[in-house]
């Protein structure tokens, strides 16, 4: 027996943390991939320069100039984005973009009508800043922005009115009105009793409607074989007289939670005072009642009236872009045509530029366009308009607009590739046509249907869409983000399914919802993020621009401190703090990919998994242009490690560089409007041998780089 010694604690800490670390490697064991590269088979290819970049908003007033300072645009091409997309705020705000702030109003006099911005580049005052006017002839209830407005059509005022846009008429489109009709939605939220309705006219009044009831179904989208609407047995009026009109619409009351009126036919008439031919184009209301007449013939109104968002909630199928000179949103700003390109932020590449449809004129995009190439300025992509199906936009009539645009801009640069629509988030998974989430298959059948039957279906040369996949920011990202690499699969997959253009794919915007959360500066968003890009290009995506970019600060309008950002805006004097996304577009732009750019080929990939595990990991292959190999993997199990074991067909493998993201690096503190990373360090790099297994930490981003 050997002689008894004293421990030594050294020694007996040693073997504690050996123990404890066995014990967790039990609970949670690695589990084993085997990857099979096979470089020789190439499934697609892109350069990343041209491929990989984020999108450009406005914001609120005051914030642009210090957004895009150098400082800050130093910071933000760190990231290793490339080209810029300019998005459309005021598009989805239901605003006129006084693109530049000089111009000419059509009735100059009063300051107000139809404005068209000044194309004429002027080097003594540049255009710097920008801003949307609201339109005081609007409909909606809801908008898409700050939803600070309202529908004229039931604020309580007589003295305003909802006005349908006047290039939707047989002037401007060369057809009858009523292959575009007219419409308004009235949502009671409940089944209501009506069998009367009270249509306060203004000029122009329609002359030929119907009014409609249904309570469930595609209620935005009437005229076609599934149309869900009932008329009503009164309801069709084929001589209006406009002025208050209270129409008996059935002897017995009908229940029912939306309510429509269909025009088909105007009167052509206008104000004493109107100076403007499209002041007699389209239909006017000023206000609408809708409910029942009970048996001693009194009216009882189901309609809440009031200028704020406890009115009933109405939709309109289109707006007059009239305004004037006192209706500037004093809010938001947009950055000015040449602050964006003389900023830096461009890095000198071509930009994917936003152009007006739904609430501006032909004349007022045209002069965009125009200001742009006359500039000198790179464009690769007008895209013309912003989310028309979120805002419940018929296809054809978006179509009648969009293609009015197209053949002014034609006129200005005849080799301008064009597309559109930047559609809200594309979903497979739902059909309620009632949010902004539905199969795009039939809006872009008859968005392009209607293209055809103009004879301009060669003015559709991209599809742009947006990729916000998540709508419920309190959900659980450990299923989440798993779920995403299949939603956006078939998403592609429809967007390229029979009967659709074979046109390129462009994800105009993406980010891990569409609402402000925290999980959009925490891990769960850079894993998405990279992912969303990565699977996109992999896949035969031509173009995905993040949406973020700009330093910004925490957002608590979704309930949840977060936003959609990449470097926070520190509360001290400075530069802005990266967040996860920042490092995870770092590790493609600068690990993954090429900086200097170049053709990469994406080689096939095979990931040998358990099916139920192959959610939860995703890899990604590339052939940079210099010969080496490329691997990105992205681990998105939380409690498991991968080991991963490598087969690459390229002989002796030396020693090749893996740069790792995680937990390890970053880590999010919630601390309400003072939240900030705890822990943010740059991606750890290592050696390791390319014939041997490495390990992907849970829940982490890496990049395998292969001589």
């Amino acid at each position: 027996m050997p002689p008894y010694t004293q421990p030594n604690p050294l020694r007996l800490l040693s073997l504690l943390v050996l123990m404890c670390w066995v014990v967790r490697g039990a609970e949670n064991p690695a589990h084993d991939v085997t990857l099979t590269i096979d470089e020789n088979h190439i499934a697609s290819e892109f350069d990343p320069t041209r491929a990989l970049g984020a999108g450009i908003d406005g914001h609120w007033e005051g914030e642009c100039m210090d957004m895009l300072s150098p400082s800050n645009v130093f910071q933000m091409l760190r990231a290793g984005l490339g080209p810029i997309s300019v998005r459309l705020r005021t598009e989805l705000a239901i605003e006129a973009w006084h693109w530049n702030p000089r111009g000419n109003w059509s009735d100059p006099h009063h300051h107000c009508g139809y404005w068209k911005s000044d194309a004429k580049p002027d080097p003594s005052a540049p255009v710097i800043l920008s801003y949307g006017y609201k339109l005081p002839r609007r409909g909606n209830t809801l908008d898409e922005a700050n939803d600070d407005g309202y529908s004229m059509l039931d604020d309580g005022d007589p003295s305003t009115f909802w006005k349908s846009n006047p290039y939707l008429t047989k002037l401007f489109t060369g057809e009858p009105d009523n292959r575009h009709p007219q419409w308004v939605v009235l949502d009671f939220g409940k089944t209501v009793s009506i069998n009367a309705i009270r249509i306060h006219w203004a000029d122009p009044y329609a002359v030929q409607f119907a009014v409609e009831h249904a309570s469930n179904g595609r209620v935005y989208f009437g005229g076609h074989p599934w149309n869900v609407w009932k008329c009503f047995p009164l309801g069709r009026i084929s001589s209006g007289t406009g002025n208050d009109q209270l129409i008996r619409l059935s002897d017995h009351a009908v229940k029912a939670r939306y309510l429509r009126i269909w025009m088909t036919e105007g009167s052509d008439t206008a104000p004493t005072s109107a100076c403007d031919i499209r002041d007699h184009l389209g239909y006017a209301i000023r206000e609408v009642d809708a409910g029942f007449v009970d048996a001693t013939g009194t009216f009882h109104d189901q309609v809440t009236h009031a200028p704020g968002k406890n009115q009933t909630l109405v939709y309109t199928s289109s707006t007059d872009p009239w305004h004037r000179a006192c209706d500037r949103d004093p809010k938001v700003e947009q950055p000015g045509v040449d602050l964006l390109f003389h900023s830096g932020v461009t890095r000198g590449l071509p930009v994917m530029l936003g152009i007006p449809v739904l609430y501006d004129t032909p004349e007022n995009a045209a002069a965009l366009a125009d200001y742009v190439s006359s500039s000198g300025y790179p464009l690769c992509r007008d895209e013309l308009g912003e989310e028309p199906d979120g805002q419940r936009v018929a296809p054809g009539d978006f179509g009648a607009l969009y293609a009015q645009v197209a053949a002014s801009i034609r006129k200005i640069s005849p080799i301008s590739k064009i597309g559109g629509p930047s559609f809200v988030t594309v979903d497979v998974d739902r059909r309620d046509d009632k949010t902004y989430r539905f199969d795009k298959r039939w809006w872009i059948r008859d968005f392009l249907g209607e293209l055809a039957h103009r004879g301009q279906s060669g003015d559709f040369q991209f599809l742009s869409f947006e990729w916000y996949p998540f709508d419920d920011v309190d959900g659980d990202e450990s299923s989440q983000v798993p779920k995403a690499n299949g939603m956006l699969n078939r998403a592609m997959t429809l967007l390229h399914s029979t009967g659709l253009p074979r046109v390129p794919l462009i994800i105009g915007e993406f980010n891990y919802s569409v609402f402000p959360c925290r999980q959009e500066v925490d891990l769960s968003g850079a894993l998405l993020n990279a992912e969303t890009a990565a699977q996109f290009l992999c896949e035969g995506g031509d173009t995905a621009y993040y949406y973020g970019y700009e330093p910004n600060k925490l957002d608590n309008s979704s309930g949840s401190w977060g936003n959609q950002l990449m470097l926070l805006k520190s509360h001290r004097r400075g530069a802005s703090v990266p967040v996860a996304t920042f490092h995870a577009m770092r590790m493609l732009s600068r690990e993954w990919l090429d900086p200097m750019g170049g053709l990469h080929r994406v080689c096939r990939l095979r990931i040998d998994l358990p099916k139920w595990e192959k959610t939860l990991f995703s890899a990604f292959a590339l052939k940079r242009p210099d010969g080496s190999l490329s691997l990105l993997l992205i681990n998105k199990d939380q409690k498991h490690a991968l080991r991963v074991f490598p087969k690459i067909h390229r002989g002796l493998l030396t020693r090749c560089r893996l740069a790792t993201y995680g937990s390890k690096e970053y880590h999010w503190h919630a601390d309400g409007p003072n939240g900030r990373p705890a822990a943010n360090a740059s991606p750890s790099i290592c050696s390791v041998r390319g014939d041997q297994p490495f390990e992907v930490p849970a829940w982490s981003i890496s990049v395998l780089r292969i001589k």
